[in-house]
């Protein structure tokens, strides 16, 4: 109250329409002569070509009472037409459920509302999360866990990037040509023999769990996300663990600077520039400035600016991830009328719901310690895809994702 008072707002606010997006949710925010307004909604929202679709997950359960076998669907909505397709999905755990269907023909699949076992004999799970998205291109993470009682247990992880529009999983010579490929990749490639020495060095002192978990790392060309700084492109290679003490973990390499390409023209103004605490979004009369927290950058506060003038608008969950200006390119009547109509739906979202991109946790997977609920496939929303429950009565596992080198990878 104090800051606002110390920053009253003179004159008009200056008039803007824009979509403000963090990892879970998207902001509606309107300014004209009647003031500044803000909706917001928890949903996650990617432009292409003027057009705006809707990212959610949907759980692919093909559960029997001593087999869990859950995997996701990633999909995307198309707000004007409604449709939905899907974009990505686990093979691996629709395989094991095919073939435990063959190999088990008594067995009966579980009902919606029938409960399985305690502690059932085979556990295969996995999930998707969407990380950052760009235009049409989304960069996203999958984990994996693999628990049959007296067989195999297998705990991974992996990172990549799609293409909205195909669901093709794209490599850095789609998205940046032959000859950044041949930069950035032996580069990569060098820093993680680097990171990988600086463990090894320290593993002697952690007994031989610490060698062998370090030997289930192994680099993969294709293993990459998107990220930017100051509005500018940057790939960070991502070291995928799989089994050992590495199951469920990721090491980020230092991120990448690349040439810009030509389709990221259309994503420069969605970017924001500055370093936090604090971020703006420059527009020709006005900016748009998000000022983080004391907190670690939970909370970011809002407000338009043209100089001499502050105009608050709210305080929302941070970090922020764009913004979406909605005169740039203008929004069609169709357009319009189909995101008031998203915005509407997704107030009516329940607790049982969830979306593509949440917090992440620490700490090694966690596979169900209870009896498991078999959970329809539907769209899914944000509540439940926070970290606090996979399903009912089932904590999410966690995935770790690690910066190398460093002391928390080591």
């Amino acid at each position: 109250m104090l800051a606002a008072c110390a920053r009253a707002p003179q004159g008009p606010a200056p008039h803007a329409e824009f979509l403000v997006a963090n990892a879970d949710s998207t902001f509606w925010v309107t300014s004209d002569v009647r003031g500044v307004r803000m909706r917001g909604a928890p949903m996650v929202l990617a432009r292409d070509s003027g057009r705006f679709q809707e990212l959610y997950v949907s759980d692919d359960d093909h559960s029997y009472y001593d087999a869990v076998f859950v995997g996701q669907r990633l999909y995307r909505r198309d707000l004007i037409s409604g449709d939905s397709t899907p974009l990505l999905s686990d093979g691996e755990v629709a395989g094991m459920a095919e073939r435990f269907a063959r190999e088990h023909p008594e067995e009966r699949p579980l009902a919606a509302d029938e409960d399985g076992a305690a502690q059932p004999r085979t556990s295969a799970m996995a999930e998707l999360h969407v990380l950052e998205i760009f235009g049409r291109y989304a960069s996203y993470e999958h984990l994996t866990d693999i628990d049959i009682r007296g067989g195999i247990s297998r705990h991974a992880a992996h990172g990549g990037v799609i293409d909205l529009h195909s669901g093709a999983e794209l490599t850095v010579r789609d998205l940046f040509g032959a000859a950044e490929q041949a930069r950035l990749v032996p580069a990569a490639e060098s820093a993680w023999r680097s990171a990988r020495d600086s463990l090894l060095a320290v593993a002697p002192g952690k007994g031989d769990a610490a060698r062998s978990a370090i030997a289930h790392f192994e680099f993969s060309p294709g293993s990459f996300t998107l990220a930017a700084l100051e509005r500018m492109p940057q790939v960070r290679f991502v070291v995928p663990g799989s089994g050992g003490g590495a199951g469920g973990v990721t090491i980020a390499l230092p991120a990448q600077n690349v040439t810009v390409p030509a389709w990221w023209r259309d994503v420069r103004e969605q970017l924001p520039l500055g370093t936090p605490p604090l971020h703006r979004w420059p527009r020709e009369r006005f900016e748009l400035v998000a000022r983080s927290d004391t907190t670690g950058g939970t909370r970011a506060t809002l407000a338009l600016r043209d100089g001499t003038h502050e105009w608050p608008v709210g305080v929302v969950q941070g970090p922020l991830r764009r913004v979406f200006w909605l005169d740039a390119p203008a929004l069609t009547r169709e357009g319009r009328d189909a995101l008031v109509r998203a915005f509407d739906e997704a107030s009516l979202y329940s607790e049982q719901t969830r979306i593509v991109q949440a917090p992440r946790l620490r700490g090694r997977p966690l596979l169900v310690p209870v009896a498991h609920r078999r959970v329809e496939n539907r769209r899914l929303r944000p509540e439940t895809l926070n970290g606090r429950h996979h399903r009912d009565g089932a904590p999410a596992r966690r995935g770790r994702r690690l910066d190398a080198p460093g002391e928390e990878a080591r």
